[in-house]
């Protein structure tokens, strides 16, 4: 499990509202740059959804990176996960690819 470099919160009427985790990863598929700050978690509650908390976020976690000297801002969702892929694109992340994982199970002997 990565160690979380920056955290951020968003908060309304000092309530938490929302937050972003970053870490530093030594590679993100899609990206030039080694390492790169991946976002680990970025969550924003339903009732605060649609009224930019999660773009702030982000441009948080942008300005922290920027100022860290990175140039790039990784991230990853699951493919059905419409909602946050909407998010990533409005925030202008761009999507590299796509990933289907295997198992097979195997017999004992």
């Amino acid at each position: 499990m990565p160690t979380i470099t920056a955290a951020f919160i968003a908060e309304e009427a000092e309530a938490p509202v929302g937050f972003l985790e970053l870490a530093l990863r030594s590679f993100s598929d899609g990206c030039e740059s080694m390492p790169v700050p991946h976002v680990e978690g970025w969550y924003v509650e339903a009732s605060a959804r649609g009224r930019g908390v999660g773009r702030a976020l982000v441009e948080a976690a942008e300005t922290w990176a920027q100022r860290h000297g990175f140039t790039e801002l990784a991230s990853d969702t699951e493919p059905w996960n419409e909602a946050s892929l909407a998010a990533h694109l409005r925030c202008g992340f761009r999507e590299t690819e796509r990933l289907v994982k295997f198992c097979k199970q195997l017999e004992c002997e």
